[in-house]
């Protein structure tokens, strides 16, 4: 599930009122998908627009009774697409959101960085479709590439449906995510880009029957998603 609106990617804000009614209504749409005495399991990304819409998602389970339900809790696999930023001599990967300042405003902090990075992200904030920049464009060492995103995803799916062995019951995990990580998983299961999901859209990933590979639903249109890790070059 994609997060909740917001007004911008320029802090570590939280959901506009908008935002909250689309998470409120993808917890009941994913209500609808889980039947009683079904286990849930809600996972997010540790940034407050993503923690605010698993949050209201399990509220919203919450109220249904008949669900073994448990509480949100974070994960770094599900991160958003990271740079990489630097602080005493070191280097670090971090969203996006948490750097925009000092790799926009702070012109001494963005001297000191290479200049593929630096042009890199003049054209991810530049563009009118950002995400789509990261697919397509070589940051040089000053992102994650497509490559290892998609990398976290095949492994955290793997353990998920791995872990899932079946019987009467199901078990169902809700992992609240970003854009960014969600278009590279579409895309490597359709072999095209999807654009960017709306607000609180929701992907379905299921067992397919094969140890290797998943079975994505979205927007009508079904296909299997290799869980073997791709390269991170």
């Amino acid at each position: 599930v994609r997060h909740g609106q917001v007004e911008h990617h320029q802090n570590d804000v939280s959901i506009t009122a908008r935002g909250r009614e689309q998470a409120a209504s993808a917890g009941d749409e994913l209500a609808a998908r889980i039947a009683d005495g079904d286990s849930v399991f809600v996972y997010h990304a540790p940034v407050l627009r993503v923690r605010e819409t698993a949050e209201i998602i399990y509220d919203r389970l919450k109220a249904v009774r008949g669900f073994n339900l448990r509480p949100p809790q974070p994960d770094e696999l599900l991160s958003n697409v990271r740079f990489t930023a630097r602080s005493n001599g070191g280097e670090y990967l971090e969203e996006p959101s948490l750097l925009y300042a000092q790799l926009n405003n702070a012109a001494v902090y963005r001297a000191s960085l290479p200049p593929a990075w630096v042009n890199f992200y003049e054209g991810f904030w530049s563009s009118a479709d950002p995400m789509g920049y990261w697919l397509t464009h070589d940051s040089g060492g000053g992102a994650e590439t497509p490559a290892s995103v998609l990398s976290r995803f095949q492994t955290r799916l793997r353990e998920i449906l791995r872990a899932d062995s079946g019987g009467t019951a199901r078990a169902h995990w809700i992992m609240a995510t970003h854009s960014g990580a969600m278009r590279i998983l579409v895309r490597h299961a359709f072999n095209a880009d999807p654009g960017e999901p709306n607000f609180c859209e929701i992907i379905v990933v299921e067992p397919s029957g094969h140890a290797d590979q998943a079975l994505v639903s979205y927007r009508g249109r079904s296909a299997l998603l290799s869980l073997i890790t791709a390269s991170r070059g």
